[in-house]
């Protein structure tokens, strides 16, 4: 007979084809050879630009593909009106707690506990410690690419730590917080804290279905890729002042993986649906990120009305105007400062009140390289963008399914089905 109780873990971008390869030198707990039997290869859209986390997580909450449900940025769910699978095991009197699930709005009627994703706003809680927690992780992740965090806010996410923190974990929590010279350690670290504030929840409120996202994989994929040494084209190397070759985040990811969802496979009272959404592979080339260091002051320097502007992941951000006369006129100052410096500096998609911008220089930033504002202003680039990474990884619309009761998924938006199955046995 199926228990009542699920976890959803959603392990985000992960290309478990590399994973396989590791697993066959090294004796996982998690990832073993009972794992890859029941692992199923999902597919999701066809098409590269729809080929975004924020998209097809949506397309996984709801059963339904891009195309319908009109989900393309992050964030955008607020104005989504129908309802996510979370909603409808929720009707069937059963209790759910959500852990910074991607793109999705807390519409849950009486959810036990509810962590926002750090880019969509949206309320956390109950109860001001969780949205205490909410807001930390939010901070911490968008300040991540600055060199430095304010004092205030390590001591915040000190207090996060201790109030989740489990002795089990204490040498794992330690490795990472002492060797922060591996820059990929600090991903890991808030994908552990998310683990035990996860696992504290579950034992609290011995959740019926709940759901956990984690997301340093994707980061790690993103940014160092190359490292792995099952990466076929051996000219994908990353330079030695990014990453020494001897290091390999994306087995010290996949080691990390292992250790936190075998925790999982050991409560007895919980069923596990493991899904990726979608995967990574290698680019053919190495591409570099930047992210504005301070957005109003850059906006500003462009002359640009603006009612607030709001940092989404790493290069993209929307810009808030009172008026289309501000927006419009936001517009063509963008259009003539890429059409002015030859290159596009900033792509951007207008909407109703606001238009959503990415950074979209992908070319090492020297430092003489100006920006022209007009004929009377110039700018150094590197005094308004900071370094965030060498691109590595690039979306591939392959993921992967995995459940413990050995149902079969192909598509991502079965996954959806399957849950409200499960419930209803």
């Amino acid at each position: 007979m199926t228990k009542k109780k699920l976890l959803l873990i959603q392990l985000n971008e992960i290309n478990f084809q590399i994973a396989k390869q590791y697993s066959n030198n090294i004796d996982f707990k998690f990832f073993n050879k009972d794992f890859f039997k029941k692992l199923f290869i999902t597919d999701s859209e066809s098409r590269y630009e729809l080929l975004e986390p924020w998209i097809q997580w949506v397309s996984i909450y709801t059963g339904k593909k891009a195309d319908e449900h009109q989900i393309f940025r992050l964030g955008d769910i607020k104005k989504y009106n129908d309802v996510s699978v979370f909603n409808i095991v929720e009707k069937l009197n059963k209790s759910v707690g959500v852990i910074c699930p991607m793109n999705l709005e807390n519409n849950l009627k009486q959810p036990k506990y509810f962590i926002s994703d750090p880019w969509t706003k949206t309320l956390s809680g109950p109860g001001k410690i969780l949205q205490f927690i909410s807001k930390t992780i939010s901070d911490v992740v968008n300040l991540n690419s600055h060199k430095s965090m304010p004092v205030s806010l390590y001591l915040k996410v000190g207090a996060v730590i201790l109030f989740s923190f489990r002795f089990k974990n204490i040498f794992l929590y330690l490795k990472l917080i002492f060797n922060f010279k591996r820059r990929w350690n600090k991903a890991l670290l808030l994908d552990l804290i998310l683990h035990d504030l996860h696992l504290s929840m579950l034992k609290k409120h011995k959740t019926d279905f709940s759901s956990v996202f984690f997301n340093a994989g994707a980061h790690i994929q993103h940014h160092y890729f190359f490292n792995s040494k099952y990466i076929k084209n051996k000219n994908l190397i990353n330079p030695n002042w990014y990453i020494e070759k001897k290091y390999d985040p994306m087995l010290d990811m996949i080691i990390f993986y292992d250790e936190i969802l075998s925790e999982y496979k050991k409560l007895n009272n919980y069923e596990i649906i493991l899904a990726t959404g979608l995967s990574q592979k290698p680019y053919d080339r190495i591409k570099f990120y930047y992210r504005l260091k301070d957005h109003t002051n850059f906006f500003k320097n462009l002359n640009i009305k603006f009612v607030k502007i709001e940092p989404r992941m790493t290069r993209d951000f929307l810009v808030i105007f009172k008026n289309d006369d501000d927006k419009n006129l936001a517009i063509k100052k963008l259009n003539e400062l890429n059409q002015v410096n030859e290159k596009i500096i900033f792509s951007f998609e207008s909407r109703a009140n606001s238009l959503f911008v990415t950074l979209s220089l992908q070319e090492e930033i020297n430092e003489n390289d100006e920006v022209i504002i007009d004929a009377n202003k110039k700018i150094l680039i590197k005094d308004h963008v900071v370094f965030v990474a060498l691109k590595n990884g690039m979306h591939d619309s392959k993921g992967y399914f995995y459940s413990t009761f050995n149902t079969e998924v192909t598509k991502i938006t079965q996954i959806n089905k399957k849950i409200i199955n499960f419930f209803n046995k």
